[in-house]
């Protein structure tokens, strides 16, 4: 075996965390060798397949209409890290593309097979580390099996790593990405991608858009870089597919990067575009185009180019946007966030439930927020029912947490009793409990049903008292009330009243004085706005991938607001009261990350 020639200190699984994501970067790596290898400029004959062989776990990749590999390119091939590969004509950029193909094999071996354009046949084995290309034969590894009989390459991925092989062998996803990379090549130059994964050979083929409803054409030449050739933006009337969304960055046919649209989700989905480039700009992003193929690093032409693009899109944007655009909320959504924010200030901070006038109608003011009560180390700190109403048919599942800020470790008992609309008791239980110091602590309830024959409507209350075993003495009680057969009553004061949205951004593309804020301070009335288009809110959005989880995320981010809220009238309370200490703002941040964690669970 001969050492490979690595010149520098990397590994397959240093390379491969250096890709977001690996299945793409195959493809991605394997195709621009391929391309750059192509006999004609315009890639005439040239083909590339993606071939599974399931009863022997092997990746096929190989290539028609391309050079092969001559002597130097193939002592250099074997170097892996070459970094005196610098070919200015060529896509990649220091072969470390070859790393993935060991990393995607079990044992880290790779076969390989070329052929020349004076017909010259070469074969090796290898793995990262060493490689043998003259004393075995393809048929020593996979007998019954046929040489390369073309001019070309062909590489053999030996025994798939198993925890890669559903993503991988999901040849929908895979076409995409092939899609998203070469779809300039293929439109342009009929170059053709076979995938067959499944005994099933299919033709990667650029998918129908929707109907164009406008198209933006600008060029720019950029002092001592080069010229952007073309930068061409398209909206369309329905979304057009994910991987083609944003502008793509497009380098000897191949989508290097794309550069997201600063828009609203409705319509960055419909727009996408491409840039491409003269010979000369072309050369300068190719010296500061990332290894990997997937972005540049922070260098002049780069930062040009985008801020280039960036300018045009925000432009384009403004152009198709309508000036009277609506934002649309579900009423149904803000009153769940307002619902959930009023729960969890009552359960954390009820102070804050005064001082805010009733939700429903004008009213005068009501007084202003009373003393928080000092939280005892040692206490029952989460007490409540999974729901204020109850049927006959439905049962009561108490939530209750204990929790010990001291350093001793405490035994403790805990009652829980339950009275009925008369003052009677229903329930009454006991529970032996061991909390270490400094620890929360679960406490399971049992389960409280109800019997028509037994339990009559109206209002409960449930009662936690937390005792010491020693002297039976009462170190803290916590109480709530639930409803049985009953409608509670509605709660007369709240902190968030009403939520509403607004734009940062003016119609003229100029920012409003708020538009870095999430939220506008909530004013007397309890009505908190929401920044629609702030960037963090736009990317939650962006990011949900079925109706279901958008509603999510958008009541999650309306409640994390009204907490955040919550947290700053916690600190004026406790600076009008001049108690504005480092302990006392850590708790006032605890209880607000309680409020947050909580949240995120009732939101699931």
């Amino acid at each position: 075996m001969k050492k490979r020639p690595v010149n520098l200190e990397r590994s397959d699984a240093n390379i491969a965390e250096q890709y977001q994501n690996i299945y793409e970067g195959l493809q991605k790596d394997a195709a621009q060798n391929a391309w750059d290898a192509r006999l004609t400029n315009k890639g005439k004959d040239w083909k590339l397949n993606f071939r599974y062989i399931h009863e022997r776990n092997i990746l096929v990749i190989e290539d028609f209409g391309t050079t092969g590999m001559d002597e130097d390119q193939w002592l250099k091939y074997q170097g892996l890290w070459d970094t005196a590969k610098t070919e200015v004509d060529t896509l990649g950029a220091r072969g470390q593309g070859k790393f993935l193909f060991h990393y995607f094999s079990t044992d880290k071996v790779v076969l390989t097979e070329t052929m020349d354009q004076k017909g010259k046949y070469r074969f090796s084995y290898g793995t990262t580390s060493e490689y043998d290309d003259e004393s075995q034969k393809l048929q020593d590894f996979i007998p019954g099996a046929a040489n390369l009989d073309h001019q070309g390459t062909r590489i053999w991925i030996m025994n798939i790593k198993p925890e890669f092989r559903e993503d991988l062998l999901n040849f929908n996803q895979f076409m995409k990405y092939v899609a998203g990379s070469w779809w300039e090549i293929i439109r342009n130059y009929n170059a053709t991608f076979n995938v067959n994964f499944d005994g099933v050979e299919r033709i990667v083929a650029i998918q129908k858009f929707p109907d164009l409803i406008k198209k933006k054409t600008n060029t720019i030449t950029i002092k001592g870089l080069g010229k952007v050739r073309n930068c061409i933006l398209r909206y369309y009337n329905e979304e057009v597919p994910e991987e083609f969304r944003g502008i793509a960055i497009q380098r000897g046919g191949m989508t290097v990067v794309r550069v997201p649209v600063n828009a609203d989700d409705q319509i960055k989905r419909r727009i996408c575009g491409y840039c491409n480039f003269d010979d000369d700009l072309e050369s300068e992003l190719k010296k500061c185009e990332m290894p990997n193929h997937f972005g540049f690093s922070n260098k002049k032409a780069w930062n040009h180019v985008r801020e280039f693009v960036r300018k045009t899109t925000d432009d384009f944007v403004l152009e198709i946007t309508p000036k009277k655009e609506r934002i649309e909320v579900s009423a149904t959504l803000i009153d769940e966030a307002v619902k959930l924010v009023n729960e969890l200030i009552n359960e954390y901070a009820p102070e804050l439930l005064t001082g805010v006038r009733k939700p429903s109608g004008p009213g005068p003011e009501e007084p202003g927020p009373h003393e928080p009560r000092d939280k005892p180390p040692l206490r029952i700190d989460l007490f409540r029912p999974n729901q204020r109403k109850y049927e006959y048919n439905e049962t009561l599942l108490a939530e209750c947490e204990i929790m010990n800020e001291t350093d001793q470790k405490e035994d403790l008992i805990l009652k829980f009793s339950i009275k009925n609309p008369e003052g009677l008791e229903k329930h009454g239980s006991k529970y032996s409990i061991f909390v270490p110091s400094q620890t929360r602590k679960k406490v399971d309830i049992q389960l409280i049903d109800f019997n028509s024959d037994i339990d009559q409507p109206g209002e409960y209350t449930a009662i936690g008292e937390l005792i010491n075993p020693k002297n039976k003495s009462s170190i803290h009680k916590k109480t709530f009330k639930f409803y049985l057969h009953a409608e509670p009553p509605k709660i007369g004061h709240s902190f968030v009243a009403k939520f509403d949205v607004i734009k940062g951004k003016k119609p003229d593309g100029n920012l409003q004085f708020f538009a870095k804020w999430k939220n506008l301070p909530i004013n007397a009335k309890g009505v908190l706005v929401i920044i629609w288009d702030h960037p963090d809110f736009m990317r939650r959005r962006e990011l949900s991938r079925t109706k279901k989880e958008l509603t999510r995320e958008m009541l999650l981010y309306f409640v994390t607001c009204g907490i955040n809220e919550a947290f700053e009238k916690l600190l004026e309370i406790s600076y009008s009261e001049k108690s504005i200490e480092p302990d006392k703002i850590r708790a006032i941040k605890q209880s607000c990350d309680e409020m947050l964690y909580e949240a995120a669970v009732r939101t699931e």
